[in-house]
């Protein structure tokens, strides 16, 4: 049994200060819902592509379409983040060939989605600023290969716009086809392209719905096989599986909540925007530093801080002590699971130093200014 608090210890616990989330997810009020809710009890429709699920398709399309001055922009949604990408790598990855580039520094749903298409994942490493695989680091692994790859999967780290232009130009050059994985930048895409883009609108995200993924691009032909992919196979509304695939489509519920979402998302964004720059102006002299641009010139619901190797133990002691939840959002590289741990893989010097020091802090809709000093300061 143990001993009851003495009244000081009864007073130090009274004072200390209320610990800090890394993250809490708001989704849409039940209020902003139920309209939504009330038009699925009206058409007596729950899944299968029903009315709300196109609208929200729809209404995506337009709004990322105006954000990234895009015509012809299609999404085609589905179960979930991990499925869009794999239904985008079974629709873009050429036949015959087994290996797919993708970097180890990215949050494991990456390789188990490749995996699910078919194909062996091969790890990269990335580029030190923005976290990311870029076409030189591409071009090098693709020399050590003993045959070209079925693809290239590009991940967008923690919401960072991907370099949509740069990829078009690696893949025309090399005929090697290219699927985003931007899981969390489906608010910050700048340019949409006939490359598939896979979002995550999983409730850790900007947009999310609860549960769920889209595939956005301008391909028309491609979003339709896409749509057959997400629900076995059948095209063109007859029920005749065209290939494999599976069912990875929303119901009418998830759309509700999508659609709720879409609504208030430009505003949502904007309040993680300005939470991004008191982080910024306060971390500004700091020895550790932003992810590049993350906060500030994209929203995020992952805010990670770079800590320098000779302060990385002593800064963790102090979160910790302080009641400070931080996390390694995406670990410390996919070969360092033991399901990953064999595969083929390039040299990968900076995911080994950077990864370690990628540490997410508390960052949500509700988190005060002052609670930011408090997360700051215990990285002074």
């Amino acid at each position: 049994m143990t001993n009851p608090p003495t009244s000081q210890g009864t007073a130090e616990l009274e004072s200390a200060p209320a610990p800090i989330a890394v993250l809490r997810p708001l989704l849409p009020p039940a209020t902003d819902v139920l309209p939504f809710l009330s038009r699925i009890d009206a058409s007596r429709i729950y899944s299968n592509y029903g009315p709300l699920c196109q609208e929200l398709q729809q209404g995506m399309a337009r709004w990322l379409g105006a954000k990234a001055g895009t015509e012809g922009v299609r999404v085609v949604t589905a179960s979930s983040g991990t499925t869009a990408i794999e239904i985008a790598l079974r629709a873009r990855a050429l036949p015959g060939r087994r290996f797919c580039l993708m970097p180890s520094f990215t949050f494991i749903a990456s390789a188990h989605a490749v995996c699910n298409a078919g194909l062996e994942p091969v790890l990269t490493d990335v580029e030190a600023d923005r976290f990311t695989l870029t076409p030189a680091l591409a071009e090098a692994a693709l020399a050590q290969l003993p045959e070209p790859p079925a693809a290239v999967l590009v991940v967008s780290a923690f919401g960072a716009p991907p370099d949509v232009a740069a990829w078009e130009a690696f893949e025309a050059a090399h005929g090697i086809p290219v699927v985003f994985d931007a899981a969390a930048a489906v608010t910050s895409l700048r340019q949409i392209g006939h490359q598939p883009l896979a979002v995550s609108l999983h409730a850790t995200k900007v947009f999310g719905i609860g549960e769920g993924g889209a595939v956005i691009t301008t391909d028309g032909a491609l979003a339709d096989r896409l749509v057959a992919n997400t629900g076995f196979g059948f095209a063109s509304g007859e029920r005749v599986s065209t290939e494999r695939a599976g069912n990875y489509r929303i119901s009418e519920y998830a759309a509700a909540v999508g659609l709720a979402t879409l609504a208030g998302i430009d505003a949502k964004e904007q309040r993680l925007l300005r939470l991004g720059g008191l982080y910024a102006e306060a971390l500004r002299n700091s020895p550790c530093r932003l992810q590049h641009g993350a906060g500030t010139e994209w929203a995020t619901m992952t805010l990670n801080v770079v800590i320098p190797h000779e302060r990385l133990d002593r800064t963790l002691r102090q979160l910790d002590a302080a009641g400070i939840q931080w996390r390694r959002w995406w670990g410390l590289g996919t070969h360092h699971h033991p399901a990953f741990a064999d595969l083929r893989r390039t040299a990968l010097p900076v995911t080994e130093d950077l990864a370690p020091r990628v540490i997410g802090l508390p960052f949500y809709e509700g988190l005060t200014e002052a609670e930011i000093g408090r997360v700051v300061e215990a990285l002074r």
